[in-house]
């Protein structure tokens, strides 16, 4: 038998659900302190520091999206190009992956594709986009 390679560095850990939910159960409480205490603009910062789950569970994916849908959705369309001129590179490709995953709702979708349209004008053009969907 030929030398296999050991590819056993490849092969992601098997997460259960239920770690995820209380990963988003965390992340749920530490947002809302910031939505509670008038402290939007902190809160999507916050946001920012986490990224979409990989969960293969779409359920577990849809009670995420609730998360980033929420965020994004306290804050005014006319403070949005503001907040997002505010952003580095980095945190506009993480914003837009939690545009993605909050389109998934099928909520508040206007008012999401105005968060795309921005972050879109600001970005590198279309390679934050190619970024996000390579990595969702």
């Amino acid at each position: 038998m030929a030398d296999e390679e050991d590819l056993s560095f490849v092969v992601q850990p098997v997460i259960p659900d239920s770690a995820y939910r209380e990963k988003f159960k965390t992340l749920q409480g530490e947002i809302n302190s910031y939505l509670n205490g008038g402290k939007t603009t902190e809160a999507l910062k916050h946001l920012l520091t986490t990224r979409p789950t990989p969960c293969k569970t779409e359920a577990v994916r849809m009670e995420y999206a609730e998360i980033p849908g929420l965020v994004l959705g306290q804050i005014k369309a006319a403070e949005i190009d503001k907040v997002v001129n505010d952003l580095n590179p980095e945190q506009l490709d993480q914003l837009m992956k939690h545009i993605y995953a909050a389109l998934m709702t099928g909520k508040n979708s206007s008012h999401l594709f105005k968060w795309h349209s921005s972050v879109l004008a600001k970005a590198d053009g279309l390679g934050c986009i190619v970024r996000t969907l390579t990595d969702l």
